[in-house]
Order: C-alpha cells, then sequence, then structure tokens
C-alpha cells in the first residue's frame, strides 16, 4: 500500500466517522422527540378526560339525585409544606362530593378516592357537618374495579350515551 492509499483510506474513515456520529445525533434527537411526545401523552389524556367530566358536570350538576350548586375543578390546598389537590369538587351547602378522575381506573384509584374524604375534612373544616361523596370517574372502568368501588361505597362516573354537544352559533353552509 502506497502512502497515497493510506492517506485516502484513513480520510475516507474520518469521512465515514464523521458521518456515523452525524447520523447517531439525529438518531438521539428523534429519540428524545419521541420521548418528550410520549411522556406528554399520560397529562393530555388526564387533561382530556378532566375537562370531559368537569364539562359533563357543569352541564348537569347532580349525582344519584343529589343537586349540587358549584363545581370546582382542580381544588388546590396548601399550607406549610403540605398540599393536596381534588380532581373535581361538587358542593350545596350541605353535602361535599369529591371525584378522582383517572383516563383508565385501576384498583389502586380507590383507595386514592377513599383518602381524599378525610384529607377535605382537614382542609376545609367549616364543612365539618356536611356529608361527603367520594368517587371516581373515569373513560374506562373495568368490571371488577367498578365492583370494588359499589363495595367500598364510592360512586363511579363513566362515559355513555349521548356525549357530544353542537355549538352552532355561527355555523353556515358552504
Amino acid at each position: 500500500m502506497t502512502d497515497q492509499e493510506l492517506k485516502d483510506l484513513v480520510a475516507n474513515l474520518v469521512t465515514a466517522q464523521a458521518n456515523t456520529q452525524a447520523e447517531v445525533a439525529e438518531t438521539s434527537r428523534v429519540i428524545k422527540e419521541v420521548g418528550r411526545r410520549m411522556g406528554a401523552m399520560p397529562s393530555n389524556q388526564g387533561d382530556v378526560t378532566e375537562e370531559f367530566f368537569y364539562n359533563s358536570l357543569v352541564a348537569k350538576p347532580a349525582l344519584g339525585g343529589i343537586e349540587f350548586d358549584s363545581v370546582t375543578p382542580n381544588l388546590r390546598f396548601q399550607n406549610k409544606g403540605e398540599h393536596d389537590e381534588f380532581d373535581i369538587v361538587l358542593t350545596n351547602g350541605a353535602s361535599v362530593a369529591l371525584i378522582e378522575v383517572k383516563y383508565k381506573a385501576h384498583l389502586n384509584d380507590l383507595e386514592q378516592a377513599q383518602s381524599k374524604i378525610a384529607s377535605y375534612r382537614r382542609w376545609r373544616p367549616e364543612h365539618k357537618d356536611y356529608k361527603v361523596y367520594a368517587g371516581l370517574a373515569s373513560f374506562s372502568v373495568p368490571p371488577d374495579v367498578a365492583d370494588a368501588a359499589q363495595d367500598k361505597g364510592l360512586f363511579v362516573l363513566q362515559r355513555r350515551g349521548d356525549v357530544i354537544e353542537v355549538d352552532a352559533q355561527r355555523m353556515k353552509a358552504f
């Protein structure tokens, strides 16, 4: 092998290595972007689920025959390093309904829904005489979760039936 052939071989190897590094960098960028988008998906699903149930309850603020006066989304409390958040809270002057919202319900979500009762009572002592109801709202509730919720005295909200509303105030034919 001549000096020139050796120099050409080394130059080709350097070019190939640079190309490989550029391809690896692009692959890493794409993987990071996919990870970012996939990481946001559960949050987006949760936001959509919460919005659906909030809008549904604002339109019809009643649960199990109990009418409510107010529907509050994302009620947050914070004091001295402690904090808690309630996905949806309905109140009427004598009763409170605490709703934990999940895209897909699991058995461990029931414990979280139940724990919200004591937490709410701690944060809102002025409601000490209110009846407190708790439940789970979800787009997907497996039968075993629904049964376990009922056994624990929790209510379950699911989407069913007519779930769309058309805002046609400015609709026109084209």
